[in-house]
């Protein structure tokens, strides 16, 4: 699956953000050590650097890793081991990491619908439900039922 410019585009923005900031955080542990696993592979297509890749078919395995600390880490304040079992990262076996597939699938749509309605430089990410918590605010502050 291709994943559109403008989708990318919009990834991109929390990691310019945090990039930014990034002395101000703390690096993750087990990312630091895939990074190091995978030193002089970043450039190669995920699939050929790491198992069992489902959604970043083609996309560079370094930029892999950089969308799980920028993206998926932040946007639901987990650590890896929320969707993956440490040392066995191509495991399906914790259904949080079929989940956040889903969800990412369901992203370019879900973008596309927002544009329609809010304009062309709307977008969400998964920060936007999930403000940095595992579970989606389905009641956001200030929302009366």
């Amino acid at each position: 699956m291709r994943l559109s410019i403008a989708f990318l585009a919009f990834c991109a923005v929390p990691f310019l953000l945090i990039a930014q900031n990034s002395q101000q955080h703390e690096r993750n542990k087990h990312l630091v050590t895939l990074e190091a696993a995978i030193k002089g592979k970043e450039s190669l297509p995920a699939e050929e650097v790491f198992k069992n890749i489902d959604l970043f078919k083609g996309q560079q395995a370094g930029r892999v890793l950089r969308v799980m600390e920028f993206a998926f880490t932040p946007g639901l304040g987990v650590d890896c081991n929320f969707c993956h079992v440490e040392g066995k990262w191509e495991s399906d076996d914790i259904g949080h990491k079929k989940t956040a597939r889903a969800m990412w699938r369901m992203l370019p749509e879900v973008n596309k619908l927002v544009k329609n309605i809010a304009g062309e430089k709307a977008a969400v990410n998964c920060y936007t439900c999930h403000r940095g918590e595992e579970t989606p605010a389905l009641n956001p502050r200030g929302r009366r039922q």
